[in-house]
């Protein structure tokens, strides 16, 4: 007999379970972005702080990420084909940033000085590295001069500035969404065959 698997993808439940992912990865990239603003603020060494936390927030981002899209997959029966994936994943890769980016600009807003802090240390540590590498003072002056003015941009918060932390970010995550729909799409069959007897039954045939 065969089996159809034509009516296991379930587009509402995909988009509700993508709102709901996407408000708890929202929430946890939040709790890593501050964890990591006050690491880095009590850091002793900041060149090996920033490696560190830097390169544990990504790695712990990606695997978020990828987590929940893998349950999103669940979600639409276990099966999906590409546009239905990427539409899936980055709905809650894009609520997710959407939710850091508020909440990210909200405690900076209320609490800004660890990320002064941070800039400080940066311009610091810019001035080291340039020195250290022999650079001429003219071009070390206009990359502090960069930063800086950076740093005074985000003292004073406006809609325009998160707008365009916002659009940035929704972007490098729609090509993140593309990698992991290229990796988690599954095209489902048209039939599957169930075997109803015998020992000559493929391995892709289900046996009764």
């Amino acid at each position: 007999m065969t089996t159809d698997f034509n009516n296991g993808f379930s587009a509402e439940a995909v988009r509700k379970d993508g709102i709901r992912l996407g408000i708890y990865l929202g929430v946890l990239s939040l709790v890593i972005s501050i964890v990591s603003l006050y690491a880095l603020v009590n850091t002793s060494n900041f060149k090996i702080g920033s490696m560190v936390t830097g390169g544990l927030g990504i790695i712990l981002m990606i695997g978020f990420s990828a987590y929940f899209a893998i349950m999103l997959r669940k979600s639409a029966g276990g099966f999906w084909t590409f546009s239905e994936a990427l539409k899936g994943i980055f709905t809650m890769l894009a609520i997710s940033v959407v939710i850091s980016t508020i909440g990210t600009s909200v405690f900076n807003l209320i609490n800004p000085e660890p990320q002064q802090i941070i800039f400080d240390r940066t311009i610091n540590f810019t001035i080291e590295t340039m020195e250290s590498a022999g650079l001429e003072d003219d071009i070390i002056d206009k990359q502090v001069a960069d930063l800086e003015k950076t740093r005074d941009e985000m003292r004073n918060f406006s809609i325009g500035q998160a707008l365009k932390a916002l659009g940035v970010s929704l972007i490098m995550y729609f090509v993140f969404a593309l990698i992991l729909a290229a990796i988690l799409k599954r095209e489902k069959p048209a039939f599957l065959t169930v075997n109803q007897g015998g020992d000559d039954a493929h391995p892709w045939q289900e046996k009764n």
